[in-house]
């Protein structure tokens, strides 16, 4: 999978924007005025703030989805390095993709529709994890009493990422990618023998 993801020039000033200024900070005069576009051509494209945001959340899903689907083709049938390949995924698209990867957050402003929509694509996140779990208890090899909290614990740190990331820090995304699946593993393993 491709390290650029490309966005269109208006959703490239809106993720700026965005990092920059927050949901509430952000307004379409800004995003038009950095793509040098008018406000009705803004407007036109995406309605307005909200169906922008929606528009780079659902690019930032449908980017996780993918990479989570190359690693589990990537590992075959083997369940272990399925549930690796999962964590290391979605490691790596909070670490890679990281601008995108702080507006999961965001989704709270979306209206009822796109939010339906937003969270619908969330859930068949967390239920790949809970899958991977499932197949890991029956075949014996995952030590797990409540899978449904375990995955979202998982979630949890895994979506704590994009908080204190930074690119120039001690540890590459591929790095940190193999430390969260190597503890997730241990924390799924029968006696934390990943």
């Amino acid at each position: 999978m491709s390290d650029q993801l490309p966005l269109s020039p208006i959703l490239a000033a809106a993720l700026t924007e965005l990092k920059e200024h927050g949901y509430h900070g952000t307004t379409v005069r800004g995003i038009a005025s950095r793509v040098g576009l008018t406000m009705p051509s803004l407007y036109y494209h995406y309605g307005n703030k909200e169906g922008i945001l929606f528009a780079l959340l659902e690019i930032a899903m449908d980017d996780l989805l993918a990479r989570i689907q190359g690693g589990l083709e990537q590992a075959g049938g083997d369940t272990k390095a399925r549930f690796s390949k999962f964590v290391s995924a979605v490691a790596l698209h909070n670490t890679l993709r990281h601008d995108l990867a702080r507006l999961h957050d965001e989704f709270r402003f979306l209206g009822s529709d796109f939010r339906a929509r937003y969270v619908a694509k969330r859930r068949i996140v967390e239920e790949i994890l809970v899958e991977l779990l499932e197949a890991g208890v029956a075949e014996d090899i995952f030590d797990v009493e409540d899978i449904r909290f375990t995955s979202r614990l998982i979630l949890g740190m895994l979506t704590s990422i994009p908080d204190w990331y930074n690119e120039d820090g001690r540890l590459s995304a591929g790095e940190i990618a193999e430390e969260y699946a190597r503890n997730a593993l241990r924390l799924v393993a029968h006696n934390g023998a990943g």
